[in-house]
This record gives structure tokens, sequence and C-alpha cells, in this order.
């Protein structure tokens, strides 16, 4: 079962030999001339080859540095696919098959065709070249959310952009090139059973069918125009309230004492003895925790207060006089 599955995957696949064998009616080899033809003008293009380089180097310049990250395991992984992908080669194998057909495509008309066994090689080629595009998908979007984190971190910042530029531009191509060959296979699957068949050389085994069809795999246009905006907008909730009747009793009014703070009296401070006694009581009333509320140096700063004292203990031995006006000053400057 594992090898039915593997069978596209197959890099030694032996090719056929490609034998024409006389037919009847060509007519239909046209519309498989023209969609072959049609594939080949669209892989054209050189940007996918440039930009598999591009992340091969990149990968290169890294790979001691990074080489534990896991986003960068699947960067390796990604550039695995991108080398199987050109080891394929399915452009040469369509141009071999496109040459083998008729010149001339007319209905009811005898030619030469080739075996249905080269045109199942064919279709075998464009399933590899189907699910190599979905693995190099997968591995660009694992690598593209590992390292976005990093960028977040300022991690590598010049290398980190430029490989996460380098990654969603390989999804983009692939993800075009994975949706051309699924339309091809889709047109030539059809066409299977008309071209000859020689008994006794058959591609395919007995025990392994190919599919019928491949889903176009979805770009990042459509994938955006599928995701529908959520509103953002919350409707408010009907609140359902009760009238209810004023009452004409509201309750009494009360009055409120107000308490009356202790006011400082300047007469307090009249001689020495009483600047003496005011700078123990309040030295001792500072000390508490709260303050009580005949405290009225609370509001000065612990080291104004130690300042005022210390100079009123200077002045006090050459001039009294002096000392007490200094003091009385500074403490009705503070309180009031």
């Amino acid at each position: 079962m594992a090898q039915d599955l593997c069978f596209w995957n197959d890099f030694e696949l032996k090719k056929p030999p490609l034998v024409t064998i006389e037919v009847e009616n060509t007519g239909f080899a046209k519309n498989v001339f023209v969609a072959i033809n049609k594939f080949l003008q669209q892989m054209g293009g050189q940007d996918f080859d440039e930009t598999a380089a591009l992340i091969g180097r990149l990968m290169t310049r890294r790979k001691n540095s990074f080489r534990n990250m896991p986003g960068f395991r699947a960067i390796c992984k990604l550039n695995s696919a991108l080398c199987r992908l050109l080891r394929l080669d399915l452009c040469r194998d369509l141009e071999q098959f496109r040459g083998s057909l008729p010149d001339v495509y007319v209905e009811d008309t005898e030619g030469a065709l080739p075996t249905k066994s080269s045109f199942e090689f064919i279709l075998v080629r464009l399933l590899a070249f189907y699910y190599l595009h979905k693995r190099i998908a997968e591995c660009c979007l694992s690598a593209a959310s590992y390292f976005t984190k990093l960028l977040r971190s300022n991690f590598f910042m010049d290398f980190t952009t430029l490989l996460i530029a380098a990654i969603a531009k390989i999804k983009k191509l692939s993800a075009d090139q994975a949706t051309q060959s699924a339309q091809l296979y889709n047109k030539l699957r059809q066409h299977r059973n008309s071209f000859p068949e020689v008994k006794n050389h058959k591609f395919l085994p007995d025990n392994q069918e190919l599919p019928e069809n491949l889903e176009p795999m979805k770009s990042l246009k459509s994938e955006a125009k599928e995701e529908k905006p959520q509103s953002v907008l919350l409707k408010p909730k009907e609140v359902v309230t009760r009238v209810q009747k004023s009452k004409s009793d509201v309750g009494m009014v009360i009055a409120r004492k107000e308490t009356s703070k202790p006011s400082f009296n300047e007469a307090a401070l009249a001689t020495v003895e009483d600047a003496q006694r005011f700078i123990a009581r309040e030295t001792k009333a500072r000390k508490q925790n709260p303050l009580p509320e005949d405290c009225f140096t609370g509001k000065i700063s612990k080291h104004e207060w130690l300042a005022a004292q210390k100079l009123f203990h200077q002045k006090l031995s050459k001039d009294p006089a002096k000392a007490l006006s200094l003091f009385r000053k500074f403490v009705v400057s503070k309180i009031k």
C-alpha cells in the first residue's frame, strides 16, 4: 500500500519507450496538444528558479548558526523539495510527448498517436509536480510562522526579513504552478482511454490507479477573499427598566457637628521657659504615631525642627531675647 502512495514520488521511475501506433480517430489529440502547449507557455518565467536559488544560498549562509532551529529545518526541507522539483524536469517530458502528437487534427482521420503507457507516464509526472508543490507550500508555512516570531524580537533583522520575503514569493509562485498543473491534469485525465494500449506493455500495475481529478491550490488572494471580516460593532442589549414612583418621605436631615481643632496661641511663647517647655512637649508629641491633635509642629520637617532647636540653644547663652524672638517667628511662620 505504501508503494502505491509513493508511486508518483519515485524518481527512478522507468520511462516507457515512446512508440506511436496508427489509430482511426485523432481528433481528440488537438485538445491534448493545446492544453500542453498552454501549460508550457505559462511555465516560461524564471522568477521561480531565481527565488529557489536565493533560498538555497540563504540556507547555506546560516546552516551553522541556525542548524538547531526548528524553523531552519523547515527551510532545509523546503530546499530539498525545490531540488527534487528541479530534478523532475516536467517541461522536458511534456515537450517530448507533444512532439510525438500528429501535426494535423481532423476527426475520423487516421494518424499515429503515442501509446497509453506514455500518456500515463505524463500523468504520473504531473502528479509528482503537483504534490511537490504542496510539500513546498507546507514547508513555507512552517518556516514563515517560526521566522515571523523571530522578526518580532529583532533577531537577525536583515536576514530574517529577506528570508521571509523569499518564502512568501516562492509560496505564491508555487501555488500558481500547482494550480496550472492541476488544471492540466484534469484536462488530460479524461483522454486517458482514448490513446492506444499495448496489452503486453502496461505502465501502471493492476493495483494502482490514477486519481480522477486534482484540486487547484488556493492562492493568497483567494484565501483573503473567502475570509469574511467579522463585524466589530456590537449591538447594545435591550435593558428593561421599571418605573418607580417617587416617595414624598425622603428621611430626616441630620446636622453634623463640626469638630474644632485646637489653635496655636503666640502668647504661649512669652518667656524662654515657655519656649523650652514647648520644645519638650512638641518633641515628645512628634514621636507618637499617629500624631495627637494638640501637636502643632507636625507639618514641620524633621531637619527643620532640629535646626530650629539648635539655633535656639546657641543664641540662648549669648542673647536670650533674640533666641526667643527667632524661635517664635519660626514657629509662627510654619504653623500659620
